[in-house]
């Protein structure tokens, strides 16, 4: 569940603070050191680190709602109540299938693990492609039958009533657009990159081609996008602690040339770093179509040689993201 999830909570306002409560596990067979627990919407998180047998323990201050545990490059969906005080299980080679919660709270994360598990099985059964009538008459079903678990099971009022609004509604919207793009983004990588030559803020041109040898993490963003713009300290974060390794930082604003000046004020106003360019059609624009960009913000990474290594890449605030640059950047 995404976007259209968090700002329905943000709308509610509900976000009660609670006592410190206890919160542990094990994941067996990591590669990873910490998990991390982030807050959605906002940006409060906090990490836990895992000991050589994978477990770990601490205090969780939380707050009503919803959060992601984030886990190398999984994450899924978790809800703490004020009286939340659960136990996680997973195994790290296969962490969405296996994750299981166990103790106060337990029943609505375990629905939210089933049905993060139900979701990845009709994304891989058309990561490549897919009738559009087929994919549609999945996603009814799935989310059918969720929605009958919810009436039939006694869960936290607030949890029933949130989730049950988002299956209902965001859910029918986003999933499709979901599979789409996952589908898209699997023709390209491996594959060498859709090129483009856009106007620099710094004056003058910039094309991909000019940045070969190098890493490409590249910010499909716009003025007027606030989901874009909450991810740029993050980025800048990610400048820094990159700055001096084989990887450029590139923002393709995709405002209308009418917004020109908004753009241009922006970008020297906020100190935006990296290489600021702007594409020629927005939306329209030949890069941005190539790689069916049908939402924003959209982060892709390229290879020194050109090839696409993520056409829909972790975004700055995820902690995928460090893991992913320090594998390749070592």
């Amino acid at each position: 569940m995404k976007k259209a999830l968090w700002l329905l909570l943000a709308c509610t306002g509900v976000y009660a603070q609670s006592e410190i409560q206890n919160f542990k596990g094990v994941i067996k067979n990591s590669m990873a050191d910490s998990i991390v627990v982030k807050k959605q919407p906002g940006s409060w998180n906090k990490s836990y680190v895992l000991n050589k047998g994978g477990e770990f323990s601490g205090k969780l201050q939380q707050g009503l709602g919803m959060f992601t545990l984030h886990y190398g490059d999984k994450e899924i969906n978790m809800y703490l109540g004020n009286d939340s005080d659960i136990t996680i299980t997973a195994n790290g080679d296969n962490f969405i299938e296996t994750i299981k919660y166990t103790g106060k709270g337990a029943d609505e994360n375990n629905f939210l693990a089933d049905y993060a598990r139900g979701r990845q099985t009709l994304m891989k059964k058309y990561e490549d492609s897919g009738e559009k009538e087929a994919i549609s008459k999945d996603i009814d079903k799935l989310i059918a039958d969720f929605e009958e678990r919810l009436k039939r099971s006694e869960y936290n009022f607030m949890f029933k009533n949130t989730i049950g609004s988002i299956l209902k509604y965001s859910e029918k919207q986003m999933l499709p657009i979901e599979i789409r793009k996952q589908s898209n983004a699997n023709k390209l990588e491996d594959k060498p990159s859709p090129q483009f030559t856009y106007e620099n803020h710094n004056g003058g041109t910039t094309a991909l081609s000019d940045l070969k040898g190098k890493y490409v993490y590249i910010d499909v963003w716009a003025t007027w996008c606030a989901p874009c713009r909450k991810e740029i300290p993050h980025l800048q974060e990610l400048e820094e602690k990159y700055k001096d390794k084989n990887i450029a930082f590139v923002s393709i604003s995709i405002d209308k040339q009418k917004d020109h000046e908004k753009w241009e004020q922006m970008v020297k106003e906020n100190s935006l770093g990296g290489i600021q360019l702007i594409a020629d059609k927005d939306w329209e624009s030949d890069f941005i179509q190539a790689y069916d960009v049908i939402s924003i913000p959209r982060f892709i990474l390229i290879d020194p040689k050109g090839n696409v290594v993520k056409a829909n890449a972790p975004r700055p605030s995820e902690p995928a993201i460090t893991e992913l640059l320090d594998n390749l950047l070592k």
